[in-house]
């Protein structure tokens, strides 16, 4: 065998990578992806596992708040294993392939058939495409912290506009708690970096162990972190930031033979009906956790 025959051979020969998400997608199910709409949406995947609609309307399964779509704009319908879309008489229509369907017409979809609803943008796979499990490996990278492990500052962004904008509409208690560690320049400074980055790691599995499924916990930047507690208010916030503040304190920051000095500075703030936006939820609760480091750090403080 020749040598060009033998880099030939080898090249067609899938690495163990390739072949993991080759088994991964033999049993992936058919998904839309999101690639033109709202930005913080862009690269959401949904799972076609049953019938969805797609819409406006934030208790729909794939929620889209674009001004493009109505309330209600089309359905995502599977039928033996085939996946069929149907506009439900749209303002604006919906296309697929470049085809407009008529009020309440269904067409089958193909892999990587385009959807477009308005002027927002899906892409359709099949069961088995490959690109459904990239696609999903990529966007968990691009939502997670890679120090800590936990949710990152897109994840956040991503999640509190959806959920405030469901509390203000269902009229449903939404908490926000945010934390800095306190002096945490002065544990880099004295002890190194690569202690910090212990302290950080350490910290976030310790808050980790004590939340809810519910609730969402994101490292906002550096040493600042945010909680969403959904459901709760302003009570159950504070009883939770104070079971963290605890458990911070308490807990042994050992780092090579010695214990680090760790403590937080917590706010809590809870939606009210003055609000509109939820930069206005997370500015009560910074201001708060603010008011914890002029009092004295340590302390969990509510600006109501």
């Amino acid at each position: 065998m020749s040598d060009d025959e033998k880099l030939d051979k080898t090249s067609i020969i899938p690495s163990d990578t390739f072949k993991r998400k080759m088994e991964e997608a033999k049993t992936n199910p058919a998904s839309i992806i999101l690639l033109m709409g709202p930005i913080n949406l862009v690269g959401k995947q949904w799972k076609i596992t049953s019938n969805h609609q797609i819409g406006r309307l934030i208790d729909l399964e794939i929620c889209v708040d674009d001004r493009s779509m109505s309330r209600r704009h089309a359905e995502v319908r599977l039928v033996n294993g085939k996946v069929f879309i149907e506009d439900l008489g749209s303002s604006n229509g919906t296309e697929v392939a470049g085809n407009k369907l008529k009020p309440g017409e269904a067409v089958e979809l193909r892999d990587n058939d385009q959807i477009k609803l308005g002027n927002v943008i899906f892409k359709y796979l099949a069961e088995g495409n490959i690109e459904a499990v990239t696609n999903t490996e990529a966007l968990n990278r691009a939502l997670t912290d890679p120090l800590t492990k936990i949710n990152n500052r897109l994840a956040f962004l991503e999640k509190v506009e959806q959920i405030f904008r469901k509390a203000i509409q269902t009229n449903v208690n939404l908490s926000l708690i945010v934390f800095d560690l306190d002096k945490f320049k002065s544990i880099n400074d004295n002890y190194g970096h690569q202690a910090g980055d212990f302290v950080l790691k350490t910290l976030s599995a310790v808050v980790q162990s004590k939340l809810r499924p519910s609730d969402f916990f994101s490292r906002y930047g550096g040493e600042e972190f945010t909680i969403l507690v959904s459901g709760g208010d302003l009570k159950v916030a504070m009883d939770l930031a104070e079971r963290l503040r605890s458990a911070i304190e308490d807990h042994d920051f050992i780092y090579q033979g010695t214990r680090l000095p760790v403590t937080i500075s917590a706010g809590v703030a809870c939606i009210d009906s003055s609000m509109t936006k939820w930069e206005e939820l997370f500015e009560k609760a910074d201001q708060a956790s603010y008011k914890s480091k002029q009092d004295g750090r340590n302390r969990v403080s509510t600006l109501d």
